[in-house]
């Protein structure tokens, strides 16, 4: 009998392991793009992981949606006030279509920056899916086990929802999803007199929204001076928004579209309010899922807990963003993402501070706000503080506006301290009064620099004048009326 002739051996193929990572970032929002950008550019092996959309809230649902919209809205209420001016026009017609492709295009515009292809292109390993942490050093995304030294977890944050009775019946949006929205709101209700509620308030009131803004505290953006929210406050009122502070929200009675919304003022007296949509605008809590196993230590609120460094409880994993940080800014964690990608890469060689430089923020209403302060500041550091009213900054007066000012604290030693900034793009000037702070710059060398007429920005000169004109009092004028009475004695010639 011939011998049997062996079967030949299947062999499965295996997908290869890749490569021992030398950082993995879990998140591609600004803080893990800013992360993988910075650590590609160093020559490390980087895998960056997103469950959803590289360009996370800021791109599509945070920062670039928003100011579209806020411009749309703006060129609407120019048309309004333009009678100001002498030019005679109707009231605007508002296309929300046109408004929402105006979004549309502003976000297809910059996506390419923060796109997939463009971060391969840059050397950057880019998978999707949820994350799992197995250990500090290793984490499994769609059936792939990947091996690392370092990890930044960048996972971002999330709106918050309150436990509102009668909210699964009606219609309800976020500032994630109010983009979603089809046609304007006729009656558009806001919870929350923060940064988000009064833009999006104001946004959609000069859209044609007849808009009731509800906020449980004594006053809206109350992280602001109390200057800042009484002038925006009446901006808005002015503008038909209805504000209602020291109110909280009790109860939803009734469904869409005849809700109404029970609230208790301050008197104790209740009130219902009729509304089509409900927008929350309570606050954002950070993203916390099954994909975080190594139970970081965190904050009372949820924020992973960090050391100034960014480095969590768990030795080699980072935290970045707004999973952190009490900031949440997109400049913030761009800035965090950088800090802890080359703390994780070069550990224990390099230890880079994130916290030491000013953040300045920014409320985008109209008027815009703009604050800036030195970190960990105290009210005892704060000797003076000058107020100059906008009136009297000659371009405010050729451009029509009167609400808004300039308050900048000064400390013992003449030193910027902090500084407020309430008028047109305000944003784009309080960099120079954060540098100031940044550099401990006097306060009286903003007088050196030149600042171009007629422009806002003067309005820091004006200021630092202002504080000049304090100083030249008592004993400094009578030293200067000694000297110019000796001067005197020598004759023309000196």
């Amino acid at each position: 009998m011939p011998a049997k002739t062996p079967e030949p051996q299947i062999r499965r193929a295996r997908t290869p392991a890749s490569p021992r990572q030398d950082l993995v970032i879990i998140g591609a929002g600004a803080a893990g793009l800013s992360a993988a950008s910075i650590a590609s550019r160093t020559g490390a092996r980087v895998t960056l992981i997103e469950a959803h959309r590289l360009g996370g809230d800021c791109l599509y649902t945070g920062c670039i949606p928003s100011k579209a919209l806020l411009r749309a809205a703006s060129r609407a209420q120019a048309i309004r006030e333009c009678h100001r001016f002498g030019i005679r026009v109707g009231e605007p017609s508002i296309d929300f279509s046109g408004v929402r492709e105006h979004i549309r295009r502003a976000i297809s515009t910059i996506e390419p920056e923060d796109s997939a292809g463009r971060y391969r292109s840059l050397g950057v390993r880019v998978l999707s899916g949820e994350a799992t942490l197995i250990n500090p050093h290793t984490v499994e995304v769609g059936g792939e086990t990947i091996s690392t030294r370092s990890l930044v977890v960048a996972t971002g944050a999330q709106p918050i929802i309150p436990e509102l009775p009668g909210l699964a019946g009606i219609r309800w949006v976020t500032s994630e999803t109010v983009w979603d929205l089809e046609t304007c709101p006729e009656r558009l209700l806001v919870l929350g007199g923060g940064a988000v509620g009064c833009e999006l308030g104001q946004a959609f009131a000069r859209l044609g929204s007849r808009v009731t803004l509800v906020e449980p505290a004594a006053r809206i953006l109350g992280r602001e001076p109390e200057a800042a929210s009484l002038i925006l406050a009446d901006a808005l009122r002015q503008e038909g928004l209805r504000m209602l502070t020291s109110t909280r929200a009790l109860r939803i009675e009734g469904t869409t579209p005849h809700a109404l919304l029970v609230v208790s003022h301050a008197d104790g007296t209740l009130e219902a309010i009729g509304f089509d949509v409900l927008l929350i605008a309570a606050g954002r809590a950070p993203r916390s899922s099954g994909r975080d196993l190594l139970h970081l230590d965190r904050e009372p609120d949820g924020r992973i807990l960090t050391n100034r460094y960014l480095e969590t409880s768990e030795r080699g994993v980072f935290a970045a963003g707004d999973v952190t940080s009490a900031l949440q800014f997109t400049h913030v964690a761009g800035q965090q993402g950088a800090y802890a990608a080359l703390n994780a890469l070069f550990r224990p060689f390099l230890r880079l501070c994130w916290n030491r430089s000013p953040v300045p923020r920014v409320t985008y209403t109209d008027p815009e706000i703009a604050s800036v302060s030195r970190p960990g500041l105290s009210p005892s550091e704060q000797l003076e503080t000058l107020t100059l009213p906008l009136r009297d900054v000659n371009r405010a007066v050729t451009d029509g506006v009167e609400a808004g000012c300039a308050e900048i604290s000064v400390d013992r030693r003449g030193r910027v301290a902090s500084a407020t900034l309430i008028l047109p793009h305000a944003g784009e000037i309080i960099p120079e009064l954060a540098l100031a702070i940044q550099e401990g710059i006097p306060v009286g060398r903003i007088l050196t620099l030149i600042h171009p007429y007629p422009t806002y920005a003067e309005i820091n000169r004006r200021a630092a004048a202002r504080w000049r004109e304090g100083r030249a009092s008592g004993p400094g004028r009578r030293l200067v009326r000694v000297a110019l009475s000796a001067l005197r004695r020598f004759g023309p010639d000196g």
